[in-house]
């Protein structure tokens, strides 16, 4: 069960990130031991997810007809703003907390974070649906490299490491 969350968990944040290649440390959470992004930092990330947007829409050369499934899918992918994200507790509050809640917090973050892997699945699946076979390896091939550079993967999953 513990490794199905896991997984889970994993999948959640590759999926976050995954469709362009958008990288974990350009958020912070506002969590204990970390700052909240400045508006200089989220300007940065933004203009690089951008930049990552419009390669993979010149990579794959979407069509005319094409343009609304991305614009979709584009619309579904964003990441949550580190503003809208729920903020951990402290250290005091944490510390504070009985094992049970402490354990209720950290199930409500797997829901949540299932929540946003099926929501991000499903705009993936969708989108990938209308592209065509030539699209969809150009596809495959941007979220593998997404993927390796997020994961540090040289190879593929069974790859030693």
């Amino acid at each position: 069960m513990f490794k199905l969350r896991k997984q889970l968990l994993i999948g959640v944040t590759a999926l976050s990130f995954a469709a362009m290649g958008m990288t974990a440390h350009a958020q912070a959470d506002g969590g204990p031991g970390r700052h909240a992004p400045t508006p200089e930092q989220q300007a940065k990330f933004a203009e690089k997810m951008a930049k990552r947007q419009a390669k993979l829409h010149d990579d794959l050369k979407i069509t005319a007809a094409q343009e609304p499934a991305w614009q979709t899918f584009i619309g579904k992918i964003k990441p949550v703003p580190p503003t809208d994200k729920p903020q951990r507790p402290s250290k005091e509050e944490w510390a504070k907390q009985t094992a049970p809640e402490r354990m209720d917090h950290k199930m409500e973050f797997l829901k949540r974070a299932e929540s946003r892997l099926a929501d991000r699945t499903a705009a993936v699946k969708e989108f990938y649906a209308v592209l065509t076979p030539v699209q969809q390896k150009v596809f495959d091939e941007h979220f593998k490299q997404m993927e390796q550079h997020r994961f540090g993967h040289r190879g593929g999953p069974d790859a030693a490491h």
